[in-house]
């Protein structure tokens, strides 16, 4: 299982899913997957793109059976540059509550959270009825989204496995101030 903050989700996770199966036999028709790799909007491509500079080595230090992985996309710039697109994290599903409290910008927690379709990897704080999604203070979304908790689902608390140095390049649609 794999959670891609995209807009294209479906698709993404089909292919990683693919790609987690790597060592079993796939039987692929070659023309499709030559497209499919030449197809420079198709997610598979956008993925490999982002994955080009990963040393194949990290993946093998990788507790696969402690949760599923979600993979930073272009769409999501709530944590630039701290977790820039292309950023692998492995979600922690046990822990559903959110952390009350006051934490340094490196100590504090980061969820995955749904609502209305759409997962978010931000900072979060409780505050009776509201949940209120922190950015990243250098990143260009709102300092916060408040969102009614009801309407919002904590998936869990995420911790980096790779993450991509911030650029230009991996800034995405809302990465780094431009000034």
């Amino acid at each position: 299982m794999l959670f891609f903050v995209a807009a294209d989700a479906t698709s993404a996770r089909a292919v990683c899913q693919l790609f987690l199966k790597y060592g079993r036999k796939i039987n692929v028709d070659k023309r499709e997957l030559t497209a499919i790799l030449q197809d420079p909007e198709s997610a598979t491509n956008r993925l490999l793109r982002m994955w080009r500079d990963v040393p194949l080595l990290l993946m093998l230090d990788v507790d696969w059976e402690r949760g599923p992985l979600v993979l930073i996309g272009t769409a999501d710039g709530m944590m630039w540059p701290l977790l820039p697109t292309g950023s692998l994290l492995q979600l922690d599903q046990r822990i559903r509550t959110i952390a009350e409290g006051t934490f340094s910008e490196l100590e504090r927690p980061i969820y995955l959270i749904e609502h209305r379709n759409r997962f978010f990897c931000c900072h979060a704080q409780r505050r009776g009825d509201t949940l209120r999604l922190i950015s990243h203070r250098e990143s260009q979304w709102p300092p916060d989204i408040p969102v009614p908790f009801k309407e919002a689902r904590v998936r869990g608390q995420v911790t980096p496995i790779f993450r991509p140095l911030a650029n230009r390049r991996n800034a995405g649609r809302f990465g780094g101030r431009h000034r």
